[in-house]
């Protein structure tokens, strides 16, 4: 990564010969170079450049993104990324403490710390991400506009305390957030110093740009009383902007909007209004009183009656009391007040709804931000002004607890060898203000709960009296000889940052924080339905007694102390801002200023104990946790006696010195080797992840297979259970039905039904095969083959006589069977006759219209013509294969034609069967068994069912038909032959026809 060579020393804790002088001296040096930034540790110190910088964009949040804050110049988003991995790698709440005077930059070093962490999130569930990054962002732009002001030492002033809890999910990302605020200022409402501009609101309402101005009848170029001399700017219409903006990013309804901006004209408004006395002595009600009650939606005679006096309840009794020009003063004022005050309050509550993170989501820590007001010295000094340098008081009493008195007790608790170092312990004022029973805080409320009425004199009375001892406090009643504190007006509180003179006037007032009940009930009936929200207790009865409420001191007191308190439980980071000039001018150095603060924020102190101390502490028992993998003797387990054995096995395996071992904690001296450490463990991280990812994995696989396993035996349990009841329902079928199944019931998913169907098959096969003998089986495939093309088509082909096959073979048939039997043999031995299968004498009928007696052998491969005499085969044989088709007649005649598709000369012959038998079905059954067996498909057999077929002779296609019923021989002596032609017809005589 490239980056700027440094000016001077970027680490105060680097420095050499460390003084104060040489302390400014390297914060001048860096400041004229535009380094604001510096370390002390892990401290930052930020000084306000009045002007922008080219230092905060997206270039430069990768730079620090990941990367440890010794690797990369100093920088706000330094701290905010160590903030962050704290978060993430140890799971602890951490927390961003931003302290410095008023004008130091807190405010803006805040935001960019808020900037940087809502960008720096992980890419799952972007759109919500974005959203709540959003939200958090824009909050920023409402509270500014309606909490801060122009001071005469801030153009941006924080005129209340904010404190923001963001929290992250498990993974690191923002999902919410909740903002507290503390102690508005709102007395600026209605009282500002000169030079000085009230808040931000006002100025944007009275901007060219905005619709509400005139709704209202105000003029951005008049002049109003609670404005002071101050008009808007172009750049309150650009703010202005902005707040609009950020309205729409949270959520604000419309309506909302306008409910707002009319309080804030309500409030201006308030303060035009006049009082006058009439005729009969009453006070009467003058200015914009129109535009007032339009504004704060109430009617004129209900603001008329509570600005001219109010109700009392006294015994039961309902008692009016009339005001004198002063009350009515006061309570306009005391109304315009509290009307802000609650708006500012409600805001932050409706900010606090939009960014609060769902209930259902998993919140696994959280950051805290805190941005509150700087150390104030006026030249007029009030009660807010006190209030607010008690907060730095405790937050500084919280960072010497913190940073200097705990790390140096802890040392001297564990037995580590410590060179104590001095330091000054603000702790005595903090008692000074809120101590019970002594404190200033407890004899304000003492004066206020006196029932006769004390004067803010007679409060300064009492502090003199009881705090008259105490060195941090004076007056000039016990310091008569300072002519700078007016008698029985001013007192003295040295602070941690230096002397401040408060004025007493106004702190009973403002400490019992008062409103008339009618004040409160005019403004819960108001139309305006979130004005109304605001003052839920305008609904009590007047009658109604209730407990007097806490003084704004306390309140503010106990707020301080939850602060502290909860600060305390989270890991904190600082950020200590320095004010370089008065004049808010950039490059401009005011040194004596700067030395001030040096010296009340313990810059230096913390440098010196940052130097001699260490870097880390940690007990045993989490080091070991989280480093335990470093080391082969102490991962996965070290089996020593003690924690603090294994750490020191684990650091010398690793050769790191630079730790001293105190009696619970390890002390790490250089942040570098802690640094070192975290590194190597993160390198090792992620095959350990793998590793257990391995585990985990196979553990799950294994639980998958079990479930997986079980399934399968559940479910071949259920389909055997499924099987068995389909067998048994064709059982039932089956007995039903005399061994036949009619038709198949619908199977269960997985049966093979085809498999069944066949067992069927062969089942039905083998109870009519087993009452016929074994040696009768290959007749009957024979008859089988027969029967499947003739039966039902023919009614007579030999289904119920013996067949013999070879019948020349016959002596019966064939006189000359022993001829017979010895041409075969012969042609057995030199042709490979093959096997006969069946043979008889048959007339044939050839392509030249000429009749002869043949024989007709069939072996097991091919068709035969032999001579009726000699028995030798005539021309060459004709392959079963080639065999194309067969075509009979219906009837009785033993006509065959045995299509031949090669030779385009069809076998035409007619059968000489013995009598009264019927050849024509044992040759069709031998033909196709021999087919299906040589060609594992079916012969094609055409069964003419009338009298005529066809047939192919010579190529040519030839009618065949039977002789007609009525026709007789031409001659009553002659016997026609078996087959006669004429024009192209043959007619096949069969030997019923010639007998």
């Amino acid at each position: 990564m490239t980056m700027q060579q440094e000016v001077g020393v970027s680490d105060f804790v680097l420095l050499d010969n460390l003084t104060t002088d040489t302390f400014i001296e390297n914060l001048h040096l860096r400041y004229q170079h535009n380094k604001i930034y510096t370390y002390i540790g892990e401290v930052l110190v930020s000084v306000n450049p009045y002007k922008s910088l080219d230092i905060y964009g997206q270039q430069h949040m990768a730079q620090y993104r990941g990367r440890e804050m010794f690797e990369v110049p100093p920088h706000v988003y330094a701290v905010a990324d160590a903030c962050q991995r704290v978060l993430r790698q140890q799971g602890r709440d951490t927390c961003v403490l931003i302290s410095g005077e008023s004008g130091s930059g807190k405010t803006e070093a805040s935001k960019f710390i808020m900037k940087y962490i809502a960008a720096n999130t992980m890419q799952v569930h972007r759109e919500y991400i974005d959203r709540v990054k959003n939200v958090l962002i824009q909050s920023n732009s409402i509270l500014e506009t309606f909490g801060n002001a122009k001071t005469n030492r801030n153009d941006n002033s924080s005129r209340f305390g904010k404190y923001m809890d963001i929290h992250f999910d498990y993974k690191g990302d923002p999902i919410g957030g909740h903002i507290s605020n503390y102690l508005l200022e709102k007395s600026r409402v209605v009282s500002l110093q000169p030079g000085e501009r009230n808040f931000h609101a006002f100025y944007q309402l009275l901007s060219t740009n905005n619709p509400q101005t005139k709704k209202y009848g105000l003029n951005s170029s008049s002049v109003y009383k609670i404005l002071g001399n101050e008009r808007a700017t172009a750049q309150d219409s650009k703010l202005y902007n902005v707040t609009k903006s950020a309205f729409n990013a949270l959520g604000f309804p419309p309506a909302v909007v306008d409910d707002i901006w009319s309080i804030v004209a309500g409030v201006i408004l308030l303060g035009e209004l006049t009082f006058s006395e009439g005729a009969s002595g009453e006070v009467v009600v003058g200015g914009p009183v129109s535009s007032c009650v339009s504004a704060l939606g109430v009617s004129q005679e209900s603001l008329r009656s509570a600005m001219v006096g109010r109700v009392l309840a006294a015994g039961g009794d309902l008692v009016s009391k009339e005001h004198t020009l002063t009350d009515a003063h006061y309570t306009r004022l005391a109304l315009a007040k509290a009307a802000y005050d609650r708006l500012f309050s409600w805001i932050v509550q409706q900010i606090n709804a939009a960014i609060e993170a769902p209930s259902a989501s998993y919140r696994s820590s959280v950051i805290g931000v805190l941005d509150i007001y700087g150390f104030e010295i006026f030249d007029t000094n009030s009660f807010e002004q006190f209030c607010i340098n008690y907060c730095n008081e405790k937050l500084q009493q919280l960072f010497i607890e913190l940073v200097l008195k705990q790390e140096q007790e802890e040392y001297s608790r564990e037995g580590i060898t410590w060179t104590p170092v001095p330091y000054f312990n603000n702790r005595d004022i903090c008692a000074l203000v809120d101590a019970p029973h002594a404190g200033i805080i407890a004899i304000m409320d003492e004066a206020c709960l006196n029932p006769t009425k004390i004067s803010d004199g007679q409060l300064l009375e009492a502090m003199d009296k009881r705090l008259n001892s105490h060195k941090h406090y004076t007056s000039r009643q016990l310091s008569p000889l300072d002519k700078k504190l007016k008698h029985a007006v001013d007192f003295q509180i040295t602070h941690y940052a230096g002397q401040v003179t408060y004025n007493i006037t106004g702190f009973m007032e403002k400490n019992k924080d008062s409103l008339w009940q009618d004040l409160k009930r005019l403004l819960h009936r108001s139309s305006n339905a979130s004005l109304a929200k605001m003052w839920p207790e305008g609904a009590v009865d007047i009658q109604q007694t209730s407990k007097r409420p806490p003084s704004a001191a306390s309140l503010f007191r106990s707020s301080m102390a939850a602060l502290v308190s909860g600060l305390s439980s989270k890991e904190p980071f600082y950020v200590r801002c320095v004010k370089p000039n008065p004049a808010q001018a950039a490059h401009l150095w005011d040194e004596q200023l700067v030395r001030h603060q040096v010296s009340y924020l313990g810059l230096v102190e913390n440098v010196r104990v940052r130097r001699a101390g260490f870097a880390s502490r940690q007990r045993y028992d989490r080091f070991l946790k989280r480093y335990k993998m470093l080391s082969q003797y102490t991962w996965p387990n070290f089996r020593g006696s003690s924690d603090k054995d294994a750490v020191m096995v684990l650091l010398r395996d690793l050769h790191i010195t630079d730790v001293q071992f105190g009696h619970t904690k390890l002390f790490i001296r250089s942040a570098r080797t802690l640094h070192e450490l975290e590194r190597a463990r993160s390198e090792l991280i992620p095959s350990i992840v793998v590793l257990l990812q391995k585990l985990w994995r196979g553990t799950l696989a294994r639980q998958r297979y079990r479930r997986m396993k079980a399934a399968l035996v559940i479910y071949n349990g259920w389909k055997r259970y499924r099987f068995r009841r389909y067998i048994s329902e064709l059982q039932a079928i089956l007995s039903r039905h005399r061994n036949v199944i009619p038709s198949w019931p619908a199977a269960p998913r997985g049966v093979a039904v085809p498999l069944l169907q066949a067992a069927y098959r062969r089942w039905r096969a083998y109870l009519t095969l087993k009452p016929i003998p074994r040696d009768q089986w290959p007749q009957l495939k024979l008859k089988i083959s027969a029967a499947s093309v003739l039966k039902g088509r023919r009614a007579q082909w030999g289904a119920s006589r013996e067949w013999r096959g070879d019948y020349l073979a016959i002596n019966s048939y064939n006189d000359k069977s022993s001829s017979y039997l010895s041409c075969v043999s012969s042609l057995q031995r030199s042709q490979s006759l093959g096997k006969p299968l069946f043979s008889c004498r048959v007339f044939k009928f050839n392509r030249y219209n000429k009749m002869s007696e043949r024989c007709l052998l069939v072996t097991d491969t091919s068709l035969y013509k032999l001579d009726a005499s000699s028995f030798k085969p005539l021309k060459k044989p004709t392959p079963i294969t080639e065999v194309g088709g067969v075509r009979v007649m219906s009837g009785e005649a033993q006509l065959v034609v045995v299509v031949v598709p090669g030779a385009r000369n069809d076998l035409v012959v007619g059968l000489v069967a013995p009598p009264h038998t019927d050849l024509l079905g044992e040759l069709l059954g031998v033909l196709a068994h021999t087919y299906h067996r040589l060609t594992g498909s079916e012969l094609p057999v055409e069964v003419e069912s009338g009298a005529s077929t066809r047939c192919i002779l010579g190529g040519k296609t030839r009618a065949l038909q039977l002789p007609p019923a009525t026709t007789s021989p031409a001659s009553p002596t002659a016997t026609p032959a078996p087959f006669t032609h004429a024009h192209n017809v043959i007619t096949y005589h069969p030997a019923s026809a010639r007998a």
